[in-house]
């Protein structure tokens, strides 16, 4: 199966967002982040790999089994390759529904430089443009990387600012990327801010604190933050993460403990898992 954009753009959206890792794993000197989450539409459970230098064939045979990269062997169910795009690849099971997508950019079967981004971008498809964003994460240590994620930023939307958020924060100078951020914020929808909200966080920018209160206040009093749905509010997840973020950038634990009681009660399942999830480590009563 296929995802749509929509479908990858909210894959992309906990990939590279708050979440940052369920379980990790080490592999020598390779570190692999598993994160997964329920694809609503789709009904599958999705993984996604960040790995931070390149490996060998033979490395990731050794991970995944002698198949790959036809196939996949993750936490023992084999996933076949459903589809392979210019940066990353694809493998689903149907039973039972998980799937995984991995970059190219592993392995050293995709490569880009920043000229070639820059001449290349105005051409690309929107699938195209997200494929790239949500596979450079290996990128990190190429030299021309903070480029890629300045032209992003500046030539892009939100779907494409939420994918390489947390790139800014890391790569950019302090002032640059809470700028840009910044920016990206004021022109995305509440609901789909999470990771430019964390990326304004690891900045740690002195007015981060400022604009992350200003952010949450408006999640709050959005009419849809108390709906239900079968897999997750999305703004009420937004405010969850506000909050974190806000703890991160070293807000006083206090000021939201009325708000994380709330969230804890929430009418969907999902937030009040994802309450407890990433805020029971300061709020111990969560628990």
């Amino acid at each position: 199966m296929i995802l749509s954009r929509r479908k990858r753009l909210g894959a992309a959206l906990i990939w590279a967002s708050v979440v940052i890792a369920i379980s990790s794993w080490y592999f020598g000197v390779w570190q692999v982040a598993y994160q997964s989450r329920q694809d609503t539409n789709a009904g599958y459970l999705v993984g996604f790999v960040v790995c931070l230098a390149l490996m060998k064939v033979a490395d990731l045979k050794r991970i995944y089994g002698d198949e790959y990269p036809a196939a996949v062997v993750s936490h023992g169910i084999r996933m076949a390759l459903c589809r392979e795009r210019r940066f990353s690849r694809s493998y689903r099971s149907d039973k039972p529904k998980m799937g995984t997508e991995i970059s190219r950019f592993m392995d050293g079967s995709a490569s880009i430089t920043s000229s070639q981004l820059q001449q290349e971008w105005p051409r690309w498809s929107e699938d195209v443009r997200m494929d790239f964003c949500q596979a450079c994460a290996w990128l990190d240590e190429q030299p021309d990387f903070p480029e890629m994620v300045r032209f992003i930023m500046e030539h892009s939307g939100p779907d494409e600012w939420s994918a390489v958020a947390l790139h800014a924060a890391s790569q950019l100078p302090q002032d640059e990327a809470f700028d840009l951020l910044t920016r990206a914020l004021r022109s995305t929808g509440l609901d789909r801010a999470c990771n430019i909200s964390q990326g304004i966080s690891l900045t740690k920018h002195p007015d981060a604190e400022r604009v992350l209160r200003a952010h949450l206040s408006a999640l709050w009093s959005h009419p849809s933050l108390w709906d239900d749905d079968e897999f997750i509010n999305w703004f009420a997840y937004g405010a969850t993460c506000s909050i974190e973020h806000l703890i991160d950038v070293g807000a006083c634990l206090g000021d939201f403990a009325d708000h994380v009681r709330q969230l804890a009660k929430h009418a969907c399942a999902g937030n009040r898992d994802s309450c407890r999830n990433f805020l029971s480590k300061h709020y111990s009563w969560l628990k």
